[in-house]
């Protein structure tokens, strides 16, 4: 038998949570804490989501936009007048929909500069050498991904007080908030702890309201819940983070079959995008020898093409020539054949470069590179310019070439075949209509340099130019209607115009890679000889032997022109992608410095950051002080234990009784004015009803006042412990005054 048995039901033993009356006054604190937490979720989702990516933004302007938006919902739904609450839902919708208007090209800079960075990281972690790209109109990616930050997250805001308002509900919370994790986990990128504490402050919170099933307004309970689920997220995550290290959760948990399986799709992404989906209308990279395509994209694999062995030089581009196009078809190049001053080798020049090596002219260098075949098309070598044939050594998939680069001018002798200078009717009329947009005149070196600029500014590099249907040829389309393309347009189109003007141009193929490349991706040869492998002058002095791996991606279409005395002189007509690169030093390139990191800058905008770091060290305290409280509270708990054991039973009684009264006194007010054991015993039956028996009365009284007990100590002792609990929990006001 309980000591307090209950004749009629008390409040049962859970926190209640009480309901607000219809005529209330305005509770800003309420409004407060449901913007608090509104913004734990939306912001701990985003700005996890870009920590672990280690994208750069604004985090304080980020932060004060997006809890003001969140502040404003609340204030406004915390005042009950649903006009008001409709009002401003219309409102912040015309809002949403001017800001994506008016800076649709920011918002959108933003979005590709974040999936290039998701892209960068999938290949990281697949060890995938190249991929998509996405090119963005506004190159401040710090400002635009600040700005996609705000747009994105007024979408969440939204969208989660929309869902409160109705259910709060826990499940749809953690699918609208914790969705970006997925791919986080999957690539094994750790957001800082700051950031899970929010989400799982919010999850908290969120739970305890999800489970009080009170009807009406949740906003009123949240400044309760709130500090609470605070607190216990901190002290749940810094001890997961403290038990469970990075190294035993991959002992123990391994590597599910779908990760594994999926591992397949998530490369072909990282390489190609959306388009990763949709690539019935594309072509390949690499070689096509002079094949022009209608496919809707070029999909390069990223795989080696070719391994090459030089000494840089210049920094000017190294071209590796493999297909001369002379007759265009509108369809495809067909291929020049070697005949003198049309030779598709373009050997015009090389025996006087040789010679004046040979002689030590202090302008002319010599130079070797070997070429290996991995995957490249085996039809076609791939050499240098001004390669000397008499001296090419093959053995195997691997080419030795010795070749004559820099040097002094050469006055080379003859002209071009005329059939150079044929512009098909096909396309024709699209080339004369783009020359005269151009405003294309005087020598072949002005043309050349309007062709580029004309190109930059009116058309654009892509590798998704799209699928076109119909009779227009390959150039005529690209000039006149899609006005987007990759290199092959850029070389087909330009090699008509040069022809158009009256200088011979023909369409080459090959494989090109910048000085850039070659100081990103180089290897060092070490152990080789540098004089074995080039002698004589270089613009940039002595290098080293480098190895490089030439992907399908590296393929490349560009125009020679010939020039008169001077051969035939490469054009490469395709936009540059990127900026101009910073010409540094060859060894100090390789060197590989690195400089100091850069603290936070508040006149660049970096409160954010300096925000996050605080908030980071106070986090990392918090788990301190709660474990530390943990440590004594156990300790507390133990030590009682050891003192409790120590007594008579008469005492373990008294002691639990004492415990009792002390919630009781803490629960009802009026409880406090009951000085002796009869008044209190009263009090309970009176007041609620409880069903003390003779014998618990009886056993009470022996055990403060008396010398020996009858009753059973022990079962005293856990019926007095069950009500304490019980008390505890449970919600006892103060009915009435004795």
């Amino acid at each position: 038998m309980r000591l307090f048995g209950r004749k009629k039901q008390i409040e049962p033993p859970q926190l209640m949570l009480v309901e607000a009356k219809e005529k209330e006054k305005y509770d800003f604190h309420a409004a407060l804490a449901k913007a608090l937490l509104l913004f734990l979720l939306v912001y701990g989702s985003l700005g996890g989501f870009l920590a672990a990516l280690e994208i750069s933004y604004n985090k304080g302007i980020s932060m004060l936009a997006l809890f003001a938006l969140a502040l404003l919902l609340s204030a406004g739904y915390q005042t009950g007048k649903r006009w008001l609450t409709n009002l401003l839902s219309i409102i912040l919708f015309v809002f949403y929909v001017f800001i994506a208007l008016t800076n649709y090209w920011l918002i959108n800079s933003g979005y590709y500069a974040v999936m290039n960075r998701i892209f960068e990281k999938i290949r990281e972690y697949l060890d995938i050498s190249g991929g998509v790209e996405y090119a963005s109109i506004v190159q401040d990616e710090y400002s635009t991904v600040t700005i996609f930050v705000m747009f994105l997250g007024m979408v969440g805001i939204i969208l989660l007080n929309i869902q409160m308002q109705t259910k709060c509900n826990l499940l749809l919370t953690i699918f609208l908030t914790f969705s970006p994790y997925v791919l986080l986990f999957y690539l094994e990128c750790t957001p800082p702890l700051i950031y899970i504490c929010l989400l799982f402050t919010g999850y908290l919170a969120v739970a305890v309201l999800n489970s009080s099933r009170v009807v009406g307004r949740l906003s009123a309970q949240m400044r309760d819940v709130l500090p609470v689920a605070m607190v216990s997220a901190v002290l749940i995550t810094g001890l997961l983070t403290v038990v469970v290290q990075e190294q035993m959760y991959r002992r123990v948990v391994p590597e599910s079959g779908l990760k594994t399986a999926s591992r397949a799709g998530m490369g072909q992404f990282a390489r190609y995008g959306m388009q990763a989906l949709f690539q019935r209308n594309s072509i390949g990279a690499g070689m096509s020898g002079g094949r022009l395509s209608k496919g809707a994209a070029s999909i390069p694999n990223y795989e080696t093409d070719l391994i090459v062995r030089y000494t840089p030089y210049s920094y000017r581009s190294m071209y590796l020539k493999a297909f001369t196009g002379k007759d265009y078809t509108g369809e495809c190049w067909t291929e020049a054949q070697s005949d003198g001053v049309d030779d598709g080798r373009m050997e015009a020049g090389v025996k006087d470069r040789k010679r004046a090596y040979e002689n030590q002219d202090l302008f002319q260098g010599r130079g070797i590179l070997e070429v290996e075949y991995v995957g490249a098309n085996k039809e076609y070598e791939y050499r240098p310019y001004y390669t000397d044939y008499d001296e090419v050594e093959q053995q195997g998939k691997r080419f030795r070439y010795t070749y004559y680069p820099v040097g002094r001018p050469n006055i080379v002798k003859g002209s071009a075949n005329e059939e150079y200078l044929e512009v098909p009717e096909a396309c024709r009329e699209a080339v004369e209509e783009a020359c005269e947009r151009a405003g294309l005149e005087g020598d072949a070196e002005q043309v050349a340099s309007g062709i580029m600029e004309f190109f930059n500014r009116e058309y654009s590099y892509t590798l998704r130019p799209g699928y076109y249907y119909g009779n227009p040829d390959y150039i005529s389309h690209f000039l006149s209607e899609s006005k987007r393309g990759y290199c092959t347009h850029f070389a087909s189109a330009a090699t008509m115009m040069f022809r158009y003007m009256g200088y011979p141009a023909r369409f080459v193929e090959g494989y090109a890679f910048s000085y850039a490349e070659v100081v990103d991706k180089g290897e060092l040869v070490e152990g080789a000889d540098y004089a074995e492998y080039f002698d004589g002058y270089s613009d940039i002095g002595e290098t080293a032997l480098i190895e490089m791996e030439i992907m399908d991606a590296d393929a490349h279409a560009w125009v020679e022109v010939y020039v008169d005395g001077a051969g035939w002189v490469v054009v490469d007509p395709t936009p540059q992608t990127s900026q101009e690169e910073e010409r540094t030093s060859f060894w100090e390139a390789f060197r590989g410095t690195q400089g100091p990191v850069d603290s936070p800058d508040l006149e660049r905008g970096d409160f954010g950051q300096v925000l996050e770091n605080a908030v980071s060290g106070v986090s990392y305290l918090l788990v301190g002080m709660a474990v530390a409280a943990f440590i004594l509270l156990l300790a507390r708990f133990v030590y009682g234990q050891r003192k409790l054991r120590g007594l008579d039973e008469r005492s373990k009684v008294c002691l639990h009784y004492v415990r009792l009264l002390e919630v009781l006194r803490k629960k009802d007010k009026y409880f406090v004015k009951q000085n002796t054991l009869r008044s209190q015993i009263a009090f309970l039956k009176e007041i609620y009803g409880i069903n003390i028996s003779a014998e618990q009365e009886k056993a009470l009284y022996e055990a403060f006042f008396g010398t020996e007990i009858s009753y059973d100590c022990d079962r005293l002792c856990k019926e007095l412990a069950k009500d304490r609990r019980m008390f505890k929990r449970a919600c006892i006001p103060g009915k009435k005054n004795v």
